[in-house]
């Protein structure tokens, strides 16, 4: 299997749980890498309007709120390939410890001009660990593609359902007490960065994550446009499944959808206490 170069630049922002803007390469290697480096993409500028998702159903998790799955269980309710809408390949997957790093690779800290008040939700969201996998897909034509073509990441994570609700409460927070920052990465020249948070109604929880860049040296507003770029967040239990860099807002709604059913299927086809 193979891999892009250039993800291991983005793993530290993924592995806190926080957003990898401008990562990406279209740039194949061999295979390597853990499962905290899931390759997010890069923003872009222009937000399309809300799309509906297809409604998944949720398993709350009071049953069992603190069960755990392990990285084999994960790995089984991942998508393949042929399950990513519009068809795919797999080009890279992993498992590991999520959150092993919390820091920002190369560049200064991108949310070092956040009011103390997100910065202190970055530090705590930067605590969590759990067990995780990762898969990269490719569409199967990446130009006709939903969503055009590049690497799509699929990551899962399992954690006790109070701290999956945790999680996703903090990274609602951030956006909202930070929506813009500003980075003066060393490899070009400084960029700020805006992100939303829109809830939608898939698995007991979920919303996408809005993107978008600039160049902040630019005169012009859009010259650094590549359009948005979108992330679902869903959790189903104590499970947190996302799916991420879709430059279609549809298109990500309808593999966030299709990841989100497989992870209720596969991994809650029983009763949450294991028994009947």
């Amino acid at each position: 299997m193979r891999i892009r170069r250039g993800i291991a630049a983005c793993a530290a922002l993924v592995a806190a749980g926080l957003p990898a803007a401008g990562c990406g390469s279209d740039t194949e290697d061999e295979r390597g890498g853990t499962a905290d480096e899931s390759g997010r993409g890069r923003p872009g500028a222009e937000a399309k309007p809300p799309t509906s998702a297809p409604r998944v159903p949720g398993v709350d998790g009071s049953a069992d709120p603190d069960l755990l799955f392990t990285e084999a269980q994960l790995e089984k309710a991942l998508l393949d390939g042929d399950e990513l809408p519009g068809g795919g390949r797999e080009v890279w997957s992993a498992r590991g410890t999520f959150n092993q790093v919390a820091r920002v690779p190369e560049g200064g800290d991108l949310w070092a001009d956040c009011p103390a008040g997100a910065k202190g939700d970055i530090v705590e969201l930067s605590a969590f660990r759990a067990p995780s996998v990762v898969r990269h897909l490719v569409p199967d034509d990446r130009k006709a593609a939903a969503g055009g073509g590049g690497i799509r990441p699929e990551v899962m994570l399992s954690m006790t359902k109070e701290r999956a609700d945790r999680y996703l409460e903090l990274k609602r927070a951030i956006y909202k007490g930070c929506p813009k920052t500003a980075v003066d990465a060393e490899a070009g020249p400084p960029h700020t960065y805006r992100y939303t948070a829109d809830d939608v109604e898939l698995g007991d929880d979920a919303f996408v994550e809005t993107s978008q860049s600039k160049d902040a040296d630019a005169e012009q507003e859009n010259v650094a446009d590549q359009g948005p770029s979108y992330q679902v967040y869903v959790r189903l239990g104590g499970v947190i499944v996302t799916s991420g860099d879709w430059k279609d807002r549809a298109a990500a709604l309808a593999a966030a959808a299709e990841a989100a059913e497989k992870v209720r299927t596969t991994l809650y086809a029983k009763p949450l206490n294991g028994h009947g």
